[in-house]
């Protein structure tokens, strides 16, 4: 199976267009019909590297809107994110504004119910619906090694999936198992790496990866990042499920030569996390956990716990200075990228 990948150096446009024709992407999407799009809306602060950078999204509209229907934007919220408001901080509300995209909160609308072996629970509706387009972001993430393709589609479970934990790669298989996604498109525009999937490091990575096998993609771009690619639990476990890693190819788009290669440091849990496992504490589990009365105490003091570290540990003001300084800033801020000259 090909895994594509393309250098964001020369701009975002001019790489997704060219990794989309790699990938022969009209053979993939059905002439005049709806997609959706599935992008990670993971944190309503604003961080490069955490979710879904705008660039990204807006270069893959520009790229298939004449040939598709209506284009979905999909995202669900969190127990302790709320992904329309995350949708709007980000600046993707701008990008779906200027592209004719619609904004689908899958908290908001119709679930449908699922089984995967001995696992039950629910997917969005409109996943069943149409066509799915996965653009996740590059990141490193301490409950799944990385987040990218695979953990990815754990944002289309139903929003009980905090307590799904104890499972979590199996769940996050099952969940890919019943959602057809046609490719998937990795931004590493900026990527996260330390303590993902929220408050980790962004850094500056240039490279677009793009695939039709989940598994083959998850693969690659972990050997991308430095990583041991059997060391992601969904990896193994999907494997032969929703893709394979056997006889993969890696296929770098001109002008790009060869594969990107970094060291990002591995994510560790952050302190909601660890408050969490306390509470949860070390016991086998063997169903999905509830939420008792006590867990509306604990959002809020988690809530209240991620604002006050986002600007007392300066991770506001680490934010501002990334998109000051860097390349893809004007995103952040809700501009088009400019076309090159």
């Amino acid at each position: 199976m090909k895994v594509f990948y393309a250098s964001t150096f020369s701009g975002v446009h001019r790489a997704v267009n060219n990794i989309l024709d790699a990938a022969d992407w009209k053979k993939l999407l059905p002439r005049n019909e709806d997609i959706l799009v599935k992008i990670n809306l993971t944190w309503d602060y604003l961080r490069p590297g955490v979710d879904t950078s705008p660039w990204v999204v807006e270069a893959f509209a520009e790229k298939v809107k004449n040939h598709v229907g209506r284009i979905y934007l999909g995202e669900s919220s969190q127990i302790l994110v709320n992904a329309t408001r995350a949708y709007s901080i980000t600046r993707m509300k701008d990008v779906a504004e200027r592209q004719g995209l619609i904004w689908h909160n899958f908290s908001d609308n119709r679930w449908i119910r699922k089984e995967a072996g001995d696992l039950r629970f629910s997917i969005p509706e409109i996943c069943t619906k149409m066509p799915v387009v996965s653009i996740p972001v590059v990141k490193t993430h301490y409950r799944s090694v990385i987040s990218v393709a695979m953990k990815h589609l754990y944002g289309c479970l139903d929003d009980n999936r905090h307590n799904y934990h104890y499972r979590l790669a199996d769940y996050a298989v099952a969940v890919n198992s019943q959602i057809p996604v046609v490719l998937t498109l990795a931004d590493g525009t900026v990527s996260l790496e330390g303590n993902g999937p929220k408050p980790g490091i962004p850094r500056q990575t240039d490279f677009l990866a793009a695939s039709t096998d989940r598994i083959a993609l998850d693969y690659s771009v972990a050997e991308v990042m430095g990583i041991d690619p059997l060391s992601v639990e969904t990896t193994v476990k999907g494997n032969g499920v929703t893709g394979s890693y056997e006889n993969l190819e890696n296929v770098c788009v001109p002008p790009l030569s060869q594969r990107p290669s970094f060291s990002f440091r591995k994510a560790a849990p952050n302190f909601v996390a660890k408050v969490e496992r306390k509470i949860r504490g070390n016991k086998e589990q063997n169903k999905p956990g509830t939420d008792s009365p006590f867990i509306g105490i604990m959002k809020i003091g988690a809530k209240r716990w991620y604002n006050l570290a986002y600007y007392l540990f300066g991770q506001n003001r680490e934010a501002k200075q990334f998109m000051k300084n860097n390349v893809y800033g004007p995103q952040w801020m809700g501009q088009p990228e400019k076309p090159l000259l």
